[in-house]
């Protein structure tokens, strides 16, 4: 049953084996099975096989087809749509922040693959066909050794996921490509910078809607259209991705981050922290600290 919600939704994803890791093999979703728009703490990485659609990722709406790469930074609001007549055949992987903890610096390293698109706002690459054909096979591979009997299967399943990480590394270190840009009108970019610009502040739709020189109803209706969601909505989980950062990275009181992120008051922090998340803040600082 397809979720009913407008809010993002932020998704829990089971791990596969003894690892922090997930991964859908060659897997066809019917349309109505897609997500609404979501984000959750893992990296996730979508290589497309067949079918097209289109994705909307941190104010863009980009296209995808066979043979491209969708990179997605945790913590990043994102919705799949996918063409019902030509349905999105693909593997997607999902990975735990945690994923190589312990096993030193360089294994480590190779998640800054997904901080290098978060900052760069380059979330998909087309892979040349030799590309392809190299990624394929260690597709392959860390699928048959997720479903092997063999023993230390999970050990080789993260030395090929590591493998493949590196490949992507080595290939972006080497490509120039530029920032997709976001589809629909100027007015709706310049919307979107000036939310994230204005998020520790009120931003109301009427100043939105004044700003793009639209009615609010024009404005509200084009931005749902676009991105998925309503201007309200959408504001709201850029303030809890805000939050999540500041109790991950910092000791601030729940008061402070309440006040810079832009909530109208602590209360509201909680309640719509919950609504999105599932937990408390102070319960989300103690699971990403242990």
């Amino acid at each position: 049953m397809r979720n009913s919600l407008n809010a993002p939704v932020d998704t829990r994803i089971p791990a596969d084996i003894e690892l922090p890791f997930r991964m859908l093999y060659h897997e066809t979703k019917p349309y109505e099975h897609e997500l609404p728009d979501h984000l959750h703490d893992w990296h996730e990485m979508i290589c497309v096989h067949q079918g097209r659609g289109k994705i909307f990722i941190d104010h863009m709406s980009l296209d995808m087809g066979p043979g491209d790469l969708i990179i997605i930074p945790g913590n990043t609001i994102h919705r799949i749509f996918p063409d019902p007549d030509n349905l999105l055949t693909s593997t997607a992987f999902y990975i735990s922040p945690a994923l190589f903890h312990g096993m030193g610096n360089e294994a480590a390293s190779t998640l800054l693959l997904f901080e290098r698109h978060r900052q760069s706002k380059i979330y998909k690459r087309q892979f040349s066909r030799l590309e392809l054909d190299d990624v394929s096979q260690i597709i392959d591979h860390i699928y048959n050794e997720m479903n092997s009997r063999k023993s230390m299967r999970s050990y080789s399943t993260l030395l090929h996921l590591q493998l493949l990480l590196i490949y992507l590394t080595r290939l972006s270190s080497v490509t120039d490509q530029a920032p997709a840009i976001m589809s629909g009108p100027e007015w709706l970019t310049q919307s979107l910078s000036i939310i994230e610009h204005k998020l520790r502040d009120k931003v109301s739709l009427a100043h939105l809607a004044k700003e793009a020189s639209v009615s609010p109803a024009h404005f509200s209706r084009v931005f749902k259209q676009f991105t998925g969601m309503t201007p309200t909505d959408y504001i709201c989980a850029r303030r809890i991705i805000l939050s999540k950062e500041q109790l991950m990275h910092s000791d601030q009181t729940m008061a402070v981050i309440a006040e810079s992120c832009g909530f109208d008051s602590l209360p509201h922090f909680y309640r719509m922290f919950k609504k999105h998340t599932g937990m408390t803040p102070a319960n989300y600082r103690k699971s990403i600290r242990k």
